[in-house]
Order: structure tokens, then C-alpha cells, then sequence
């Protein structure tokens, strides 16, 4: 599925990105759909998104699908502006997306496996929160997604910028 997972070092493989959930809706959308690349030194934490819920992640409708293919084609259904999707089917994988980067509390609400599952199966590796809601928290830990905190999302733009790892 994905080789050997974790491996020793972590970093970002060539060609993939980190997508910055933004309280600046437009900032996620220009990431999604016309290739911006932001790094955490563009933003401040007061600029990520806050409570993250899982039926933003996942709303009811998406867990209909049982397949977490199928569920990741929905990722982020939820995160609505002006009555629109954010997230079009397939946004998030067709981002080219490894890395997720958000605010405090990511996770909150219902307990819902889909929500860390809709990630995973969009290509993401690995969640950046400032904190997680402690059920989400630990779906993603049975999925076996890296978790870390802002300073490890600093670690990975170095990474990438100066490929010695």
C-alpha cells in the first residue's frame, strides 16, 4: 500500500505538498486548485483553522460509502463558504497533498473513523494541529498516520528546502 510506514526519517517526498487549512478560505482554495505553496513561516497560528470538526472532515452523508476510496473522493465535503463546497470531489487528493496543517483542536465532535480515513486515502501521511480531540486523535493512530505539532511542520519545509535528511 505504502511500503514501510513509518520510516526513520521523516520528510516530505519530492514532489508532494503541505496544504495549510486557513481561517482565509480563499488561501485553502488557491492551494487546492492553482497551485499555491504556502510555508509556515507565510503564516501565524492565529491563521489556521480552529475546530476542525469531524463532520466537516466527513459529513453524515459521505459515511454512506464504506469503501475509504470512496470517502476520500468526499474529503472536507463539509467546509462550506456562501452556500459552496471548499473542497470539490477529489480536491484533496488531486492536490498532490502529503502533509494537512490546521489550528487548535482538530478533530472535534462525533468519533467518526471516516474523517481521519478520508485523509489518509487522499495521500495524506502526515497531520500537523496544534492539539487534537483525543478520539481523533487516536483514529489516527490506529490508521497509522504521523501526528506532530507546528515546530514539526517548521522541520519538514527545512527538510524539503535543503533535501539533507
Amino acid at each position: 500500500m505504502r511500503g514501510e510506514w513509518p520510516t526513520n526519517e521523516i520528510s516530505l517526498t519530492e514532489g508532494k505538498r503541505v496544504l495549510f487549512l486557513t481561517k482565509d478560505l480563499d488561501l485553502i482554495r488557491k492551494q487546492l486548485y492553482h497551485g499555491l505553496d504556502l510555508k509556515m513561516e507565510d503564516l501565524r497560528i492565529e491563521d489556521l483553522l480552529d475546530d476542525i470538526n469531524t463532520d466537516v472532515m466527513t459529513p453524515a452523508w459521505v459515511c454512506f460509502d464504506h469503501d475509504p476510496v470512496e470517502i476520500a473522493k468526499n474529503a472536507y465535503a463539509g467546509l462550506m463558504h456562501n452556500g459552496l463546497r471548499v473542497f470539490n470531489e477529489n480536491a484533496l487528493k488531486n492536490g498532490n497533498f502529503e502533509v494537512i496543517v490546521s489550528g487548535q483542536r482538530k478533530g472535534t465532535g462525533s468519533s467518526r473513523e471516516t474523517a481521519p480515513q478520508c485523509e489518509r486515502w487522499s495521500g495524506i501521511n502526515i497531520v500537523i494541529a496544534a492539539s487534537f480531540a483525543p478520539i481523533h486523535e487516536r483514529n489516527n493512530i490506529n490508521l497509522g498516520q504521523l501526528m506532530g505539532d507546528h515546530d514539526n511542520a517548521n522541520t519538514l519545509a527545512e527538510r524539503r528546502e535543503h533535501r539533507s535528511i
